[in-house]
């Protein structure tokens, strides 16, 4: 008999496997699913402002985010503002 009593290594081990596989695979699963949220929305960010720089209307940016995430609707929303004509930045080397 071992000094932690009649708990063999291989006794510990399966335990400590058990235990681990009853919290973490819970907790990385909440993680994985977070940062897959977090990603579309920076994605979906992204696309936003380089339809903004590249002068769209807000209401072609309401039907393309719309579309991309299956929506039905194609009549115009009525609270969207026309869109303001955007400097461009002149470049100078």
């Amino acid at each position: 008999m071992n000094a932690l009593g009649p708990m063999s290594s291989t006794g510990m081990m399966i335990g400590l496997v058990a235990v681990i596989g009853i919290f973490a695979i819970p907790i990385v699963s909440v993680i994985a699913h977070f940062a897959c949220a977090a990603f579309k929305i920076w994605q979906e960010v992204g696309l936003k402002r380089d339809m903004v720089a590249r002068g769209y209307t807000a209401q072609e940016i309401i039907e393309v985010v719309g579309a991309k995430r299956g929506s039905k609707s194609k009549t115009p929303l009525p609270n969207v503002p026309p869109a303001k004509p955007i400097k461009q930045p002149v470049f100078t080397p």
